[in-house]
């Protein structure tokens, strides 16, 4: 009996100090809803049109290009929850979704313009990006009619 208590408490402290490896308290709290500073989005839009620039100019990308685009994408995704009022995020979203489309990284492009689909349906960008999902032969259901649109 008083084995068994000492290997219940052993398991108990081994998987304690694994959760708390694994899952530390910031990364918790890196799940929360945070709205983005202003200079915090002055950055991301400036690296964000920096790679569009390059695109535009067919310049070739290094290693710190692709990068930087990965990172624009984890951080607005980071941010999205918290900002989906802010009237910025969805040109950030189609600039990222267009650098990604020219790259062709199509997955992760259909994705931004997905995301400005769901989470702002009032923006002058959500024709954009159903105009290049519809581009990319992505078929998009309108729940508000119930019809599909693209090829």
């Amino acid at each position: 009996m008083k084995r068994s208590v000492i290997k219940f408490f052993t398991v108990m402290l081994v998987m304690t100090i694994f959760s708390c490896l694994m899952f530390p308290g910031d990364a918790l709290a890196a799940k929360k809803k945070k709205k983005l500073t202003p200079e915090e989005l002055t950055q991301i839009s400036d690296t964000t049109n920096n790679l569009v620039k390059k695109v535009y100019s067919y310049a070739l990308f290094s290693p710190k290009d692709n990068e930087s685009l990965i990172d624009l994408k984890l951080k607005l995704d980071d941010y999205l929850p918290a900002n989906t009022t802010n009237p910025d995020f969805p040109a950030l979203y189609y600039k990222v979704g267009y650098v990604y489309e020219q790259r062709e990284y199509k997955d992760d492009a259909i994705e931004c313009f997905k995301t400005i689909l769901e989470n702002f349906p009032d923006s002058p960008f959500t024709a954009k990006a159903l105009n290049e999902l519809k581009k990319m032969g992505v078929k998009i259901e309108n729940p508000a009619s119930g019809t599909t649109s693209g090829q």
